[in-house]
């Protein structure tokens, strides 16, 4: 009866975080709305609704710059960040390898998202990381 107890106080915690495939759902939300130029879409994917960041405009500047976004990899969790973000290797066609990191929310929207990213944090999640 103890066990069950447990196991019913720990549900609403289980439900309530986020999974790995959450992020990487996110992720590929991102890359569609990204490489198909809707930065409206984009910002229509934060918590915050009145995200002004990622424009169409912005966006295609972006993908003139940066190029498509070709794939992601998740290589792990930045806790040296305080919002301990997510993060992927990310391929574009013409910049080739960055990092973009996000959080989400508990409603599964975007709460932090850096397109381009570096921190000691993320560095030592790279040196980790053995896939090319």
């Amino acid at each position: 009866m103890k066990s069950f107890a447990f196991l019913l106080f720990l549900f609403p915690l289980a439900v309530a975080g986020q999974t790995k495939s959450d992020y990487e759902y996110a992720m590929a939300k991102f890359q569609r709305f990204y490489n198909a130029g809707q930065g409206d879409s984009i910002s229509a994917m934060f918590c915050d609704q009145e995200n002004y960041v990622w424009t169409n405009k912005n966006n295609t500047l972006r993908l003139e710059e940066f190029g498509t976004l070709k794939s992601f990899k998740f290589i792990g969790i930045d806790t040296t960040d305080p919002n301990k973000v997510w993060v992927f290797k990310s391929f574009f066609s013409n910049g080739g390898m960055k990092t973009t990191s996000l959080t989400l929310d508990k409603n599964k929207h975007l709460d932090t998202f850096r397109f381009i990213t570096e921190s000691d944090g993320i560095t030592e999640l790279l040196k980790k990381d053995k896939s090319k």
